[in-house]
C-alpha cells in the first residue's frame, strides 16, 4: 500500500512463474497500464521471430528502392530478427501515439511534415516508453531484459505493430488505425518476456486507391510498394547534396517531407478520426517561410530546429529545399537570399540557389 501511495501505481504483485519469471498475464496488463499511464493510445504484443512478409522488405531493398538509403540496406540481417537488438529476446511490445493532424506551413505557403512539428520524437518517444519499462519494473516481481526502440533502431516497426494488432499496412504503407488515421509515431519495447501475443487486424483499404492516385511523383509503383527515388520526403530529408534537375520541379511547395499520401486516405478524414485524442503536443509557432529558412544563420538554426525532427535535413539540405520551392513556386521574395546562396561552397544548396534564381528572373548567375 506504501508503494501505491509514493508512486501512484498499485504495488507489484508476487506472482511469478518456475523460473523467476513474472506471470505472463500480469506481465502484459501491468506494461498496458504504464504505456496508458504515459499517453500511448495504441498497445499490442508481437512474438520475436522474423517480421511478417519480410521477404517483401528484402525484395524492395534488392530492387533498390530504397534509392541512396543505404543503412536500410547495410541493416537488413539485423532488421529480419528482434535477437540482434536484445539477446534472448521473445516479445515485442508495440507501442503508437498520435502527432498533430493539423497542416504545418509557413505564411509562403513552405509545407512542411506534420510529425515533425514540435520537439523531436526520437528523444520525446523513447523517454515516454523508457518510464514505461521502468514503471512496470517496480510492479513486475523477478529479472527480465528489455530494450527500447524508436524509428533509428533496426527494427521492422510497421510489420510487428501490424502484426501486434494497432493497425494494418495501408497502400500508402503507412500504419492505419481505424480509429486514428495514419498520423501515428510508433516506438517498440523488446523484451525477453513471454508475452501473450495480439491478434493482427485485417487489412481495410479496400478498393480504395487515393494514395496511389494522389501522390504528386508517383512514387507509389504499387500498393506498399514505395520508390524512394520518386518519393519527395526522400528527397527533401533523406537525400544530402545537390538534388537532380528533374526532380526539382516536382517539389513545389514541399521544404521537409510530403503528407500527400496520408492526406487523402480517408482513414484521415475528420469523421473517422472523430474519437481520436489530440496529439499531446502543446501550440507552435508557424511554420518559417522559404525567405526566413533561407536567411537563417547557425544560432537561429540551433534556436528554431535544433531539437526538432526538421534537424534531420540540417540546416544546408533545409535552405536547398526552400530554394528549390522558391524556384518552382516563383517565390520573387527570396531572391536576394538565393543571390547569397549561390555563392557559398555547399554544393546542394548552391546549385539550388543558382537554379531557382534563373528560374526567377531568367538571369543565369
Amino acid at each position: 500500500m506504501l508503494a501505491q501511495v509514493a508512486t501512484g501505481r498499485p504495488a507489484s504483485i508476487p506472482n511469478v512463474t518456475a523460473d523467476g519469471a513474472p506471470d505472463r498475464l500480469l506481465a502484459a496488463r501491468v506494461l498496458r497500464d504504464e504505456a496508458e499511464r504515459e499517453g500511448f493510445t495504441r498497445f499490442g504484443i508481437a512474438r520475436a521471430e522474423r517480421p511478417p512478409r519480410f521477404e517483401r522488405y528484402e525484395r524492395w531493398v534488392a530492387a533498390g528502392l530504397h534509392a541512396g538509403m543505404r543503412y536500410l540496406e547495410d541493416t537488413l540481417a539485423e532488421r529480419s530478427t528482434p535477437a540482434s537488438i536484445l539477446t534472448g529476446a521473445r516479445s515485442v511490445v508495440c507501442l503508437a501515439a498520435p502527432h498533430a493532424r493539423e497542416p504545418w506551413r509557413g505564411p509562403d505557403g513552405a509545407r512542411y511534415a506534420r510529425y515533425a512539428r514540435g520537439s523531436d520524437y526520437h528523444g520525446s518517444l523513447r523517454e515516454r516508453a523508457a518510464r514505461v519499462v521502468a514503471g512496470a519494473r517496480m510492479r513486475l516481481p523477478g529479472a527480465w531484459a528489455s530494450r527500447v526502440c524508436v524509428d533509428s533502431t533496426p527494427i521492422a516497426e510497421r510489420a510487428f505493430a501490424a502484426a501486434a494488432g494497432l493497425g494494418w499496412i495501408g497502400k500508402n504503407g503507412c500504419l492505419i488505425d481505424p480509429v486514428q488515421g495514419s498520423y501515428l509515431l510508433l516506438a517498440e519495447i523488446v523484451t525477453d518476456l513471454d508475452l501473450p501475443e495480439d491478434a493482427p487486424m485485417a487489412e481495410q483499404c479496400g478498393s480504395c486507391t487515393r494514395c496511389l492516385e494522389s501522390c504528386p511523383t508517383g512514387a507509389l509503383a504499387a500498393p506498399a510498394v514505395l520508390d524512394a527515388s520518386r518519393c519527395i520526403a526522400y528527397w527533401t530529408i533523406e537525400h544530402a547534396g545537390p538534388v537532380p534537375d528533374a526532380v526539382k520541379a516536382t517539389l513545389g511547395h514541399h521544404v521537409f517531407g510530403c503528407d500527400v499520401c496520408q492526406e487523402v486516405c480517408p482513414w484521415n478524414a475528420p469523421l473517422a478520426v472523430r474519437a481520436a485524442p489530440n496529439a499531446d503536443e502543446p501550440a507552435h509557432e508557424p511554420a518559417p517561410s522559404r525567405k526566413d529558412v533561407l536567411a537563417m544563420g547557425r544560432g537561429a538554426w540551433r534556436r528554431r530546429f535544433g531539437k526538432t525532427a526538421v534537424n534531420r535535413a540540417a540546416r544546408r539540405g533545409l535552405q536547398r529545399n526552400a530554394a528549390v520551392s522558391a524556384g518552382v513556386v516563383g517565390d520573387r521574395a527570396c531572391l536576394p537570399e538565393l543571390r547569397r546562396a549561390a555563392a557559398l561552397s555547399e554544393a546542394g544548396l548552391a546549385d539550388a540557389a543558382r537554379w531557382a534564381a534563373d528560374r526567377l528572373d531568367g538571369v543565369p548567375l
